[in-house]
């Protein structure tokens, strides 16, 4: 990160640790901008804001009380939160449309880049994988939802999980491969 990245950076992570109940406007435009593009990844239109994911994610985050380390360090469990957001719709919404009749679910497109289209059901379905492979190696979950749902490159991701960017491809080919046996064990 350049010195002046650094320093705004350090000025957001202050700010935050400071007013809890408010979001620096540069910061939400980008958790915003964030939140357009994840929902756009889905093939049926969401029924969720990107302003509602970004909102309901910030007041789930902030009654945790956290302090942050960084900017990055926001960002990882922004991206934690929002999953669970988007989750917890989609789940939500399946369960209103036919009766929540499950669906066959497949693995194609889905391989940890930040814009692959899903359906509702897949969203459920990753997550599921992904509590799964938790409880296997936390960093390959970790690594996934970071690029995944925070849309973090391999380099951001690296610096947040203090790893090299060749370890953070080498966990995103094994969360995705993981993955991939989960939706085939459908």
């Amino acid at each position: 990160m350049q010195p002046v990245e650094q320093h705004l950076s350090d000025e957001i992570t202050a700010r935050l640790n400071a007013d809890r109940a408010d979001v620096p406007a540069e910061l939400y435009a980008s958790l915003r901008r964030l939140a357009q593009h994840r929902l756009g990844q889905f093939q049926q239109a969401p029924t969720l804001s990107a302003t509602a994911l970004v909102n309901e994610a910030w007041l789930k985050l902030a009654a945790s009380d956290p302090h942050w380390k960084s900017r990055r360090h926001f960002m990882a469990a922004m991206a934690k939160v929002m999953r669970h957001v988007l989750v917890d719709h989609a789940r939500e919404r399946q369960a209103q449309r036919r009766g929540g009749d499950l669906q066959r679910i497949t693995f194609e497109g889905i391989d940890g880049d930040a814009d692959a289209q899903l359906e509702v059901s897949e969203l459920i379905a990753i997550d599921q994988a992904l509590a799964r492979l938790r409880e296997f190696d936390l960093r390959l979950e970790q690594v996934f939802e970071l690029r995944f749902f925070a849309g973090l490159t391999i380099d951001e991701v690296a610096e947040t999980l203090g790893v090299s960017a060749p370890t953070v491809k080498r966990d995103l080919r094994a969360a995705r491969a993981y993955i991939a046996a989960e939706f085939e064990a459908r």
